[in-house]
């Protein structure tokens, strides 16, 4: 049945059957505006799809403005950056490894072709200087004590070789044999050997696998003398490679000297002549005796190839 309003105009059909297109009415029949259609809220910026097309999702931007994508992107250049920053170091430290080994590494010695004249400051003593070699004297004297006598001497070096000379007045040996109860021996018998006794251990401590061979006397420019070979197989700890040398433990007629050479085994044939020429040149005083070696020659010795 139609429905009429108060004025008598028709009212649209309740009941449905005119669907959602059917025209709306207000009271006095006039056609009410359409109602807008319902829209979802419009998307933040951050969820809509890349490129401005409508659905989808995207996930909000990281802390700091960067994407997904692009923090993805960005781990890979930085672990590339932090590898050659290590590696950077590496080579740093290496390079530093290498040139303090160079740095540290002794150069061979110098084998001398010439010697010149070396006299002690207190002209106690003197020898032949090998030359190109360093020369530093002994710089401390030390008085022992009830007797007159005082110690000095010479080093002669040149890479990892050396000529050390130590000196003492012979009253020293006479006093710590006196001291040791060896009258007989301190007064009568041969100074030299009783030095080269005393010192062995000494020069022998500082190295692994001391050893010596006793090549025995022999006629050096400052009288009584004892001579031995020894080698070794590094310092105390084994390190710096075998060595090679010499120690000899003169005797003259105020004064006593120690000669210790030394150098890497692979010198050792370059300067053993040098180190004989040192040793039998070493005297008493200023000036060397007569017949005796200075800085122009050498004197033989027994038992030893020269």
């Amino acid at each position: 049945m139609p429905q009429y309003d108060l004025a008598g105009n028709p009212l649209p059909d309740s009941s449905g059957s005119g669907g959602d297109d059917a025209p709306r009415m207000d009271l006095a029949g006039n056609p009410l505006p359409a109602a807008p259609s319902a829209q979802p809220p419009p998307l933040h910026p951050s969820l809509r799809p890349a490129g401005g097309g409508g659905g989808g999702y995207s996930a909000p931007p990281r802390p700091g403005g960067v994407a997904p994508s692009r923090a993805m992107a960005a781990a890979p250049e930085e672990g590339s950056g932090r590898r050659w920053l290590w590696i950077s170091l590496g080579v740093v430290v290496l390079a530093a490894v290498l040139g303090t080994a160079y740095l540290l590494t002794p150069k061979p010695a110098v084998v001398p072709t010439t010697f010149t004249a070396y006299v002690a400051p207190d002209k106690s003593f003197g020898c032949a200087a090998p030359g190109g070699w360093s020369v530093t004297p002994a710089d401390k004297s030390h008085q022992m004590a009830g007797s007159d006598s005082t110690t000095g001497g010479v080093l002669f070096a040149s890479g990892s070789s050396s000529i050390d000379i130590t000196t003492d007045t012979l009253a020293t040996i006479v006093a710590a044999g006196l001291m040791a109860g060896q009258s007989d021996a301190a007064l009568t018998g041969s100074h030299a050997a009783a030095l080269h006794k005393h010192w062995r251990k000494m020069v022998g401590a500082p190295h692994k696998g001391y050893a010596e061979t006793q090549v025995g006397e022999f006629d050096s420019a400052m009288g009584d003398a004892r001579l031995a070979e020894w080698t070794a197989s590094g310092n105390v700890l084994g390190l710096g490679g075998p060595q090679h040398g010499y120690r000899a433990s003169l005797a003259g007629g105020s004064h006593t000297a120690e000669v210790v050479c030394q150098c890497p085994e692979s010198e050792w044939a370059a300067l053993k002549p040098a180190f004989l020429r040192v040793l039998a040149s070493v005297h008493e005083g200023a000036e060397p005796a007569d017949g005796a070696a200075g800085a122009g020659g050498a004197v033989g010795v027994p038992g030893v190839p020269q």
